[in-house]
């Protein structure tokens, strides 16, 4: 996909690859972060100038771009991800290096052997009280989120095809766990901005599949992991723990024996497990991935039971959710999902990816219900200045 290359520009957030911009006595800052061991990008990676606020984060590739001032080329970078050993140097070291590419270290988890009945107990107590402080941590009243969005879809690996999209999210409520119907009411968005690598060929070219967006947010959401009621449903173990900016963060692996759409949110689930990331000074979730596979693939989203027969089976897919904390609350700040599926003797694969760039709790814009289909034309002067950042609040 010949794709721009984004940059988020995040508070608390940094920097990386180095170059010098056009005589204006700023840097110019690019890059990929990927994986040590594997040589995968890591998305929502943490790039930050300690000591200022300038910084950005990776995009679903891994990628990211940033102009900052020639003024902090000898200030200290760090870059950071949930998982991952820190990696740190001066911005004039990578000067005039071009596009850099940045590795980062998985972090080992040393556990020894425990009870397994007794650690039970301890975890399923930790995840009682992340939802406990729920109300503490994240956003408790009305809020508006507005975000970047992306999705693309390849048939037996050949051209893909992919929307970006502004998204504008309003929740009337707030961080707190209520019945699906409810969530659902509280939960509307629209769309201000779309760009499609084609023009539309036919109705399903129109669809926009951001509800499974919405509901990886599992803090906000119910039918998941932190819903009381279902732990019996399933086996957690420890990963351990690690600190990460400088904070103990405790790795909770969950496999749920009886998989259904009450505890794990998909329709014809048939294996549901996953990994949640908790900081133990605050009892937030700042990460959770998900893997599931299911008989069945619905358009309209991973929740919603098929009418009728489908030739679409075999799916399976990866939901990765990640949360950050700006002044007093932590955030939704990315979801990338991963999916493929069949469909007849095709082999579809999916891509989607959401990164937040406004946080309003102030000032609030309400919006009624939800938009499954657009027809927004594309704004190309707006497309061709867009870079994706996150505004401060006034």
């Amino acid at each position: 996909m010949n794709k721009k290359i984004l940059s988020l520009i995040i508070l608390f957030l940094g920097v990386f690859s180095v170059m010098q911009a056009q005589n204006d006595g700023k840097i110019r800052v690019k890059g990929v972060v990927l994986d040590e061991t594997t040589r995968q990008p890591i998305a929502f990676a943490n790039i930050g100038i300690i000591g200022t606020a300038a910084g950005a984060a990776s995009d679903m590739d891994g990628l990211f771009e940033l102009i900052v001032s020639e003024k902090l080329a000898t200030y200290m970078m760090r870059v950071s991800a949930v998982g991952y050993a820190s990696a740190e140097m001066k911005v004039y070291e990578a000067r005039d290096k071009g596009e850099v590419q940045i590795f980062l270290k998985p972090v080992t988890y040393g556990i020894g052997e425990v009870d397994v009945t007794a650690e039970s107990l301890v975890l399923k107590k930790l995840l009682e009280n992340v939802v406990k402080n729920i109300g503490r941590n994240y956003i408790p009243r009305p809020y508006n989120y507005e975000g970047y969005f992306e999705y693309g879809v390849e048939v037996n690996d050949g051209e893909k095809k992919f929307k970006e999209a502004i998204v504008d999210i309003y929740d009337s409520e707030g961080y707190k766990r209520s019945n699906v119907e409810q969530t659902f009411k509280a939960l509307n968005y629209n769309f201000s901005q779309v760009r499609r690598s084609g023009e539309s060929g036919s109705a399903v070219d129109g669809l926009i599949y951001f509800d499974d967006i919405i509901t990886a947010d599992i803090v906000r959401n119910t039918r998941n992991i932190l819903d009381l009621q279902n732990f019996r449903d399933f086996k957690l173990r420890s990963k351990g723990k690690f600190m990460y900016e400088g904070d103990s963060v405790q790795i909770v692996t969950y496999e749920c024996l009886k998989p259904s759409l009450s505890n794990s949110g998909t329709a014809n689930v048939t294996k549901f497990s996953g990994e949640l990331y908790v900081e133990l000074k605050s009892f937030a979730i700042i990460k959770n991935v998900m893997h599931v596979t299911s008989s069945a693939f619905n358009l309209l989203g991973r929740n919603l039971l098929l009418a009728g027969d489908s030739p679409r089976h075999e799916v399976m897919a990866t939901i990765t959710t990640n949360y950050k904390r700006v002044s007093s609350y932590y955030f939704l700040s990315g979801v990338s999902i991963v999916y493929t599926y069949k469909d007849g003797g095709d082999r579809i694969k999916g891509e989607m990816q959401y990164q937040t760039t406004k946080v309003s709790v102030n000032k609030t814009t309400p919006i009624a219900g939800r938009v499954y289909y657009e027809e927004v034309p594309t704004d190309h002067n707006f497309w061709d200045r867009y870079t994706i950042y996150l505004e401060e609040e006034e």
